[in-house]
């Protein structure tokens, strides 16, 4: 990196903004809010021995922000010693040596934390970052996908309500509004809910259950959150399952499927099913022209229901490994 044009620096408050723009050049189709990522940093540092440190490349002589990296910890995935890595750089400063610097920041940080192992997600249609994240040894470990639902071709005719056959059996389908998204007892057998179903999603590392601080500044306080949209399965006074959708901060017309997970003793009913195709209808309803949604290569049964719904595969994403050094130093 040209240190003349080039300097790198922690990152600070004011550089939210900057970043965001940074972000949306890097990857249009998903921006990221300076409000969005300023809340999340927020949510990730409050919880306990979590960290998320970022540093920053400014082009002189104009203060540009031109790239960005950063260490990390997650919610339910922690660890003291593993951490994601994240590096940005905008596409018309690549190749001049600022991802490198950043990586090295990055790793440098990550060493002196004693990290056992680093974790990085890439885009699968960017070559380039691709590269990058071979080139420092990480090994692919899972693909990741963004799937679309176009609600302007959807019949909801051709799926079966199986919301009679769920009554039969005393399950019936309700929405947090409709229960109460302020009433102590109901975020808290949503929380129970929650806590259990989320394990079986696929992740990097070990699950790490979230604090209830922590769920509900992320599942019922965030400005994504549709409290008539999050949809659930009560069998008595307990939520059995839950599927939710959430705003699209950056296209108005398209909504974004959350989380959907049912208790393992009430698999196999087509709770989940139910739960979705009620959320597609919603969806339709409200005028929402797409609903999108995240699907991973290690869970295909969820991938099974959104294919049958009518969710295509767009984009792709490749998580990677790498092992810094061993466990036990």
């Amino acid at each position: 990196m040209d240190l003349s044009r080039y300097t790198l620096r922690p990152f600070q408050d004011t550089d939210y903004d900057p970043v965001a723009n940074l972000n949306l050049a890097i990857d249009p189709l998903h921006p990221e809010p300076a409000e969005s990522a300023r809340r999340w940093h927020n949510v990730i540092t409050g919880e306990p021995g979590r960290i998320m440190v970022k540093w920053v490349v400014e082009e002189f002589p104009s203060r540009s922000i031109v790239g960005w990296g950063g260490l990390m910890h997650t919610l339910d995935t922690y660890h003291p010693r593993k951490f994601f890595c994240r590096v940005g750089v905008h596409p018309e400063h690549r190749r001049r040596g600022i991802g490198e610097a950043l990586h090295d920041t990055v790793e440098q940080e990550a060493l002196g934390r004693g990290a056992v192992c680093l974790w990085s997600v890439v885009r699968g249609n960017d070559p380039p970052s691709l590269r990058f994240q071979e080139r420092h040894g990480f090994a692919p470990t899972r693909t990741k996908w963004e799937s679309r639902l176009d609600l302007t071709q959807f019949n909801p005719s051709r799926f079966s309500d199986r919301s009679k056959v769920l009554l039969d059996r005393g399950i019936r389908i309700t929405t947090l509004a409709a229960e109460g998204a302020d009433r102590p007892e109901v975020l808290r057998r949503f929380y129970d809910l929650w806590t259990i179903t989320v394990e079986d999603e696929p992740r990097m590392g070990d699950y790490f259950p979230i604090s209830f601080d922590a769920f509900l500044e992320t599942v019922i306080r965030g400005p994504k959150v549709l409290p008539d949209a999050t949809f659930l399965a009560q069998l008595g006074e307990k939520y059995v399952g839950s599927s939710s959708l959430e705003r699209d901060l950056s296209v108005p017309d398209n909504i974004e499927v959350g989380f959907t997970g049912t208790l393992p003793e009430f698999r196999g009913l087509g709770i989940a099913s139910e739960l979705k195709r009620v959320a597609v209808i919603y969806a339709r309803t409200q005028k929402y022209h797409s609903v999108t949604t995240g699907n991973d290569s290690l869970n295909p049964r969820i991938w099974a229901i959104n294919e049958k719904l009518g969710f295509r595969r767009e984009r792709t994403w490749i998580e990677g490994e790498r092992s810094v050094r061993p466990a036990a130093a």
